[in-house]
């Protein structure tokens, strides 16, 4: 039966508490978090005056050649319980080792007659092994990395070693290791021996929710507790990759300190994902396949002939509530990869993601109008409408021409529609449109407009247009909308670099933001095609341009990533 890890903890306190000398074998994966979660207890039980015998060390097989490597690992690595509450737990410093060293070289000078004007080391190698682990008792002794242990190293002699250790020298010893790793002749070995020499054997399998609790502390600050929740929706129970994402997460909250956290929370969601596919390739799906573009059929079992893998890794991504990687995704995940985050960049991308944050707000406290309307039959036609023609005013970025017109049909017919020229006329100050919004396309269902004064006064506003689109209009729409009306990109690229200096140069204020966002934003595209690649082209070549022109002007570009 599968132990909880409640229940694993409770037998590793059971047995730090025993006076009897036991040996504890704590089996699990390759970071699942054995070592930490040991180590966590003990500093716990040592603190709390819980833990016998009162000395401690900690021996990583790791690296070490021989049993006598073993023993004077032993010695070096023994520190005294108070260590626990004064210094770094397992942390034996160079004076303790030095005088418990050269009070039993004394002692064994004495032994065998040596004179007492032979140096007190020299031999330091053989003096630590010998007299150093006479030193080795009564104490708790813990091996780690036994599979990873030397070549050289006999498994059946390290287990004999802790056979001693605990019948001879009264030590309760602890085991770590995986395993499933052992293979050969030391899989037989370690069956073999496990019943004789182990009194206590524990398999610590952490589920991904208990893995979790495991590496975030419960006052951990909130962004950490978001890896908490995504780790454990992605099935992560490497406790290593959690804490990996945990510093990945307080990189990005440094970064984007003072956005809209669901700006934030966006970044630490993608990053928990591509972090599982980066350091964990074998359980998560391919990072190329998380990275492609995706249509939502896809995700409604549209697609033929998806293996059985796709389909798994599929219903992973729509647990997870992931879709496509957007041009703020990319960034994170560029980022992650390389250990250098392009802080101008993602803050670049933040504020256009900032902008779409800001128009979907909008529309939903428009639809929350809309709500007295729709959800109950009070006598309220005075309220609905006072709110209403404000909201037409406050959020008119938000509303497209087919609500504007509905909405001021409505008022019409409630008898409101007095001021429908003035609320119109607000509509269209506050927009800040090319002349394709306002002449409309009919096969947009966005736009179906049927009040005749709203017609009326759109045909009257494109009218002011030339018959040249204004280009600071199409490229502010690009970045509002998220996308381009056909015809559009022909219509930018048209324009030459010096055309694109131009509009920068005579551009101010928002509407500057704007500009700049709109002929870099094919940048963010990974399956850019020529049109695309020949608009960045030259948008790159104005700025670069621009950014010669005076250090404050090589800085200003510099903050929308254009290097010199």
């Amino acid at each position: 039966m599968k132990m909880s890890i409640e229940q694993v903890k409770s037998e590793i306190r059971r047995f730090l508490g025993d006076k009897d000398r036991l040996a504890l074998c704590l089996r699990g994966r390759w970071g699942v978090g054995k070592t930490h979660t040991w180590e966590t207890l003990l500093a716990e039980e040592f603190k709390n005056n819980n833990a016998y015998p009162s000395r401690y060390a900690y021996v990583s097989l790791f690296g070490l050649e021989s049993l006598g490597d073993v023993r004077r690992s032993l010695f070096e690595n023994t520190v005294e319980s108070a260590a626990f509450k004064t210094v770094k737990p397992f942390e034996a410093t160079t004076s303790s080792v030095s005088e418990r060293l050269s009070h039993f070289a004394s002692k064994w000078r004495a032994g065998a007659g040596i004179i007492r004007g032979i140096p007190v080391i020299a031999d330091y190698s053989g003096l630590a092994e010998k007299a150093g682990f006479l030193d080795v008792r009564d104490q708790i002794v813990c091996f780690d990395d036994l599979e990873r242990m030397s070549e050289h190293l006999a498994l059946k002699d390290v287990l004999g070693l802790i056979s001693l250790l605990k019948e001879k020298k009264r030590c309760k010893v602890v085991l770590l290791l995986n395993s499933e790793a052992l293979e050969g002749q030391d899989a037989d070995d370690f069956k073999e021996q496990l019943e004789k020499i182990i009194d206590i054997n524990l398999m610590f399998s952490p589920t991904a929710q208990e893995a979790a609790e495991i590496a975030i502390r419960d006052n951990a600050a909130l962004h950490s507790k978001w890896v908490g929740e995504y780790a454990a929706k992605l099935g992560i129970s490497n406790i290593r990759t959690i804490f990996k994402l945990l510093r990945i997460a307080d990189r990005l909250e440094e970064i984007l300190n003072g956005y809209d956290e669901r700006i934030l929370r966006q970044s630490i969601h993608s990053a928990c994902l591509y972090g599982f596919a980066l350091y964990q390739p074998g359980d998560a799906p391919p990072i190329e396949y998380i990275t492609e573009e995706r249509s939502y059929a896809f995700f409604s079992g549209d697609k033929d002939e998806r293996t059985p893998e796709e389909i798994q890794w599929s219903e992973l991504l729509r647990a997870y509530e992931y879709r496509n990687a957007d041009a703020f995704d990319i960034a994170i995940f560029d980022g992650i990869r390389s250990g250098l985050y392009d802080v101008v960049r993602i803050k670049r991308e933040a504020d256009v993601l900032f902008q779409q944050l800001s128009l979907s707000d909008q529309d939903a406290a428009f639809s929350k109008v809309w709500d007295i309307y729709h959800e109950s039959f009070d006598d309220n036609t005075v309220e609905f409408a006072t709110k209403l023609k404000k909201a037409i005013l406050e959020y008119a970025a938000a509303i497209s021409p087919r609500n504007l017109s509905a909405s001021i049909g409505t008022l019409k017919s409630l008898g409101y529609g007095e001021d429908v020229d003035t609320l119109i006329q607000g509509y269209i100050e506050k927009r800040n449109d090319g002349k394709e919004f306002w002449s409309g396309d009919p096969f947009m269902p966005t736009f179906h407009v049927e009040d005749p004064d709203v017609a009326a006064a759109f045909a009257k506003k494109a009218a002011e247009f030339s018959d040249d689109l204004k280009l600071k209009n199409v490229l502010a729409d690009i970045v509002r909308n998220g996308g381009w009306n056909p015809g559009a990109l022909e219509f930018i690229d048209k324009h030459s670099a010096d055309d694109f200096y131009e509009i920068l140069k005579f551009t101010k204020g928002e509407e500057l933001r704007l500009v700049v966002y709109g002929l870099t934003y094919f940048r963010r595209i990974s399956n850019a095609d020529e049109t695309m690649r020949s608009i960045t082209e030259k948008a790159i070549s104005a700025l670069q341009r621009i950014g010669r022109e005076s250090e404050i002007n090589r800085l200003r570009v510099e903050k929308f990533g254009i290097t010199l």
